[in-house]
Parts: structure tokens; sequence; C-alpha cells
């Protein structure tokens, strides 16, 4: 069939989509820069029908009403509106009616959802209510620290959503043939034929909406809602009343548009990461909520009420009218120094070590990028499994020189009585890794700085090329 993709930008989801549509269909793809566009998009390939894989902007009347046109929405059937994983990771398990409850009474859950959804459902008028063609659901847990915004998109809900548009595809199929023989279908899906010959006529089963495609279960994660738009400056928090896990929360849900927007740090900037520290230095410390308590690799430690505290690895400052462009996502270290909030002499006093000694993963909650898992395999075979969880897998050159120090320490592990058979790269958990962090570039002064210079943290020594011999 002659499928057109509408996007807003073709992104890791729709990718993915086409990689497994494009096998047995012919996929044309169009970005939805106006109604204008999509319009004449529509008009001159002429599809079967259409599919909206990721779309921020509505879909124009002229194309509902003649083409069959499915939009994926990265929420479970009922679920309505445009920030539907802001919610679900904020806490929002479905009970609150009134949504501006949810942030000021704080009512939200401990829990929050342990199930979430994708749909593959009809555009019409109404917003996220058409016809249900197919809808996913997969477990999740919003407390997992490693859990942001981007990476549940990224990972299940785009698998959730690969799942469901390709059962919503056969199932358009499988109706058009219960409408007419092979013969005729056959006839009507060639591509001389236009797509409003097979998209007028047909409609879903109701138990589509029901039941799940791959378990057949109706949706396990509570009541579904309407939903508003959560805005940047309603994720702010109170750090004399929330905890370090709600902070996290409305930090992660954040990730990475259109970032918590706070004044915790002394301006008004966008806050990302939101990993919460529960090492027994930061309870021995006895400093006011909000106090900047520490530094590890670029990124800053914020003291919360309870006793913990929060990791602040990337900070956006805010478009001022002066400003032409949005400015970069940088370090925390980086960003609050370019705009003097904090001095190199105050990294160096704040600095806390590794949270191992042996690169080991920690046991408990800190903020960890790079660690070493050891492991024999087969054949008693020992393997250095190097992971890196870099953010948004970006890599700048002072993660580079971290990844080097680790290298530094595994590779003399290799000896005649314990051999090592192989290191292993193993990247962040939702892909390896995404190449030059071009953010830090783009807001470094000069090269220098990029490469390291007397006032970077990173000393200019650990850029020097070695090779290494087992």
């Amino acid at each position: 069939m002659k499928i057109l993709f509408l996007c807003t930008a073709h992104n890791s989801l729709s990718q993915r989509l086409f990689i497994a549509l494009a096998e047995t269909h012919t996929i044309s793809i169009e970005y939805a820069l106006s109604d204008t566009t999509m319009v004449e998009a529509a008009t001159l390939f002429q599809p079967h029908f259409i599919i909206c894989p990721f779309l921020t902007a509505r879909v124009p009347q002229e194309i509902y009403q003649q083409f069959l046109t499915l939009i994926v929405h990265p929420g479970p059937p009922g679920d309505v509106g445009s920030s539907a994983l802001d919610w679900l990771l904020v806490g929002d398990d479905g009970s609150e009616t009134d949504p501006e409850n949810l942030l000021i009474t704080q009512p939200l859950s401990d829990l929050g959802r342990q199930y979430w959804g994708v749909t593959v459902l009809q555009a019409i008028e109404e917003f996220d209510a058409g016809p249900v063609w197919a809808f996913e659901q997969f477990p999740v847990d919003i407390n997992d620290l490693h859990l942001t915004k981007s990476t549940l998109y990224r990972g299940p809900v785009t698998r959730a959503a690969v799942i469901a548009t390709l059962a919503a595809v056969e199932r358009i199929r499988a109706r058009l043939l219960e409408m007419a023989p092979l013969s005729d279908l056959e006839s009507q899906l060639s591509p001389k034929m236009a797509g409003l010959t097979i998209s007028l006529h047909i409609s879903p089963s109701s138990t589509y909406r029901d039941y799940s495609v791959t378990e057949k279960k109706p949706f396990q994660g509570g009541t579904t809602r309407h939903r508003p738009l959560l805005k940047a400056a309603q994720r702010d928090f109170d750090i004399s009343l929330h905890t370090a896990k709600e902070i996290s929360r409305r930090i992660r849900c954040s990730d990475s548009q259109p970032g918590c927007l706070s004044t915790v740090l002394g301006n008004n900037l966008y806050l990302y990461g939101g990993i919460v520290e529960e090492g027994q230095w930061i309870q021995e410390m006895d400093v006011v909520a909000g106090a900047l308590i520490g530094c590890r690799d670029e990124a800053v430690c914020i003291a919360i009420c309870d006793k913990k505290g929060v990791w602040i690895t990337h900070l956006r400052r805010v478009k001022g009218k002066q400003d032409t462009t949005l400015w970069p996502k940088v370090p925390a270290v980086t960003c609050l120094r370019d705009i003097q909030l904090l001095s190199i002499e105050r990294v160096k006093q704040l600095t806390v070590p590794q949270p191992t000694k042996d690169w080991s993963m920690a046991n408990l909650s800190t903020f960890q990028e790079i660690w070493v898992e050891f492991t024999t395999v087969a054949e008693e075979q020992r393997v250095a499994y190097v992971f890196f969880e870099f953010y948004n897998r970006v890599m700048s050159s002072t993660q580079c020189a971290r990844l080097v120090q680790t290298l530094e320490f595994v590779l003399p592990k290799h000896t005649d009585l314990e051999p090592l058979s192989a290191v292993v790269l193993m990247g962040g958990a939702s892909y390896f890794s995404n190449g030059i962090d071009l953010n830090v570039i783009e807001t470094a002064d000069d090269c220098d700085k990029c490469a390291g210079s007397e006032n970077a943290v990173v000393q200019p020594a650990m850029f020097q090329r070695q090779t290494y011999h087992r």
C-alpha cells in the first residue's frame, strides 16, 4: 500500500516505523511545516492512508475527511493531551479528576502507574478521541532514576508504537478483505487508485480499543484522563517542601523538552538530570535545603529537605529578548561558570570523589556516568564490561578523558594469572553513543576550553594519545 508519513520531525520513532513498513509498503515522508504543506503532500502522493508517527500540530480537516489518517499517541486509550509522558513520569496515576490540583495539593501517587501504553487512533475533529485501531501496553517504573521522558520515548514507547502500528496496518488490510474479494482488493491497492477509495467506508472493531495487541488484555495502568499541556514553569518545586524523589520526577519528566524551569540555583534556568543522591556523606552535612553541596563530573548536587541530594547534570539558560537563538544545553558546571555563579576554586572545593574506588557500579542511588563490571563467561573467560551513561549519549572531550581513565584502570587487570579475554564498551542503557557533544563546542569560548586548558576541570595531559598492548 501507499502510506504517507506526516511528521513534525523524522525522529527515532518514525525512523523505526519507516524501516518496519518500507519492506512491504511504499512510504513517503512529509514534514508538517504548515497545513498547506500537509494538504499538498497528500494531494500529490494520493496515499491509501496516512500515518502520523510524531506530529505536534493538528491534522488539517481537509486531510482526515478525505484520507484515513492514523495518529500514534504515546498514551493508552482514553488518555488525551500533548503531555502524556510528562504526567505519567511526574506521578499522575489518574485518581485525581482535576489536573489543576495535581501539582498544587500534591496528591501525586508514590508509585504512579505501573503500566503505560501507545495508541494508534484515527484522526477526527476532537483531539485524541478518534476510533482506536490498535494499542499496546508495557510495564513502567517511574521511580527508576535512569528513566526520563527521553529514554522512555526512545525505548518502550517506540517498541510499543511499532507493534501497535504494524497491527493497525494489518487490521486495515483485513477490514478491506472483509469488504472485497482479493482480486478487487489488489486493484484497489494499485498505485493508480486514490486513497479515498478505501478510506471512507471502513471502521475498526470495538475490541481494538479494549484489548492490547500482544497480551490481549485491557489497559492495566488505571483510569486514563484528559490532561492539559504541562508547562515548564509548572514543573518547578519547593526545595523546602518536596522530597528528593518528587523533585527528581519533576526534572526527569521534563527531559529533554521543555526542561524544568527553576530558580533554585539563583537564576531562572532549565534543569536536567534529577538523579537522587543517597550517600552517607550528604546525610552527615548540616546545610539548608537548596544549598550547593557537591560537584562531580561537571554535575552539581543540591541539598534537599529530606537529607538527600539531587544531581543536576545539565542546564540551559532562558532565551532573552536580545537573544537570537536558544541557548544550548550544557553541563551544569559549565553553565554556572559562564554566568559567574560558580568559580573554578569553588568547583574544586565542592568536588566529591567517585562513588566507588574500583569503578564498580555504586550500590545506592548517586550520579555515576561510568562503571565497570568484571564477569566470567563460558570456559572461564574473564570479560570487562565498560558502561558509560552520558547524557543524550553524546561525548565531550572531558567525558572521553574520563573514559580513558577507566580503561587505564581496566587494562592492568589483564595479567598472566587472571587474563582478560575482552574489554567490551557497552555505552548507555538505551543506545551506545550519539557522537560528539556539539552543545559543549557551541558554548566554548575557544578550542582550548574544549580540549582542556589550565582553567578547565580536566587537565590537558589527559588528552594525549596512548597505545595499549595486551
